[in-house]
């Protein structure tokens, strides 16, 4: 019976890589310093997706919600938001909380 049982290996887990904090994104942003331009930040975010990075890491580094970079990369009819209306409030919040 114990020849056809498969062995359990235990393998050494390495662990997770840390998220990049606020003041890392912060940064490593462009332009961090003011307001920012929707139309500047679009080319950014398509350079960095042919890149390879995810959705998350770029909102995170160029502080974006996940909303408007999900926006730039599916292009869907189906999604009604006002892209740059969102981008606006959340600009300002986010020159606020400096």
């Amino acid at each position: 019976m114990t020849e056809n049982t498969p062995e359990i290996v235990n393998e050494v887990v390495q662990e997770a890589p840390k998220p990049v904090r606020k003041k890392a994104a912060k940064a490593a942003a462009p332009d961090a310093g003011g307001k920012r331009e929707w139309a500047a930040l679009v080319p950014q975010i398509r350079a960095m997706r042919e890149e390879g990075r995810t959705v998350p890491e770029i909102a995170e580094a160029l502080e974006l919600p996940y909303l408007l970079v999900n926006q730039v990369m599916v292009q869907s009819y189906k999604m009604t938001v006002d892209t740059v209306a969102h981008f606006e409030r959340h600009e300002e919040r986010r020159l606020a909380a400096e």
